[in-house]
């Protein structure tokens, strides 16, 4: 029996084609994979809330130096007066709001 290289030109053909599209569906199915992702981060509203809120704090409002440089004077020469009831009505206010809140 003699073997020869002579294989049907539409065998070699079949696979070869065969090959070639699987390879280039291969490529380009990762190329539009590729094209879809990408990187995203979705932030809560209160995640948003709070960049903001840290925002804000770093900004300080010059009349806010001003309130304080005068209530550090008024302590240190005893001239600050302390109003208990006021502060009594905040602190308790602001538990309620907690526990109702």
């Amino acid at each position: 029996m003699k073997i020869s290289n002579s294989t049907p030109n539409y065998i070699n053909q079949a696979y070869g084609n065969q090959a070639n599209n699987s390879t280039s569906q291969g490529l380009k199915s990762q190329k539009s994979s590729e094209d879809a992702l990408t990187d995203s981060i979705n932030l809560s509203h209160r995640t948003k809330d709070l960049q903001k809120i840290s925002k804000a704090m770093d900004i300080k409002p010059a009349d806010r130096e001003k309130y304080v440089a005068d209530i550090k004077q008024k302590v240190e020469t005893n001239q600050y007066d302390i109003n208990a009831d006021t502060i009594a009505k905040k602190m308790v206010g602001s538990l309620m709001n907690e526990i109702i809140g």
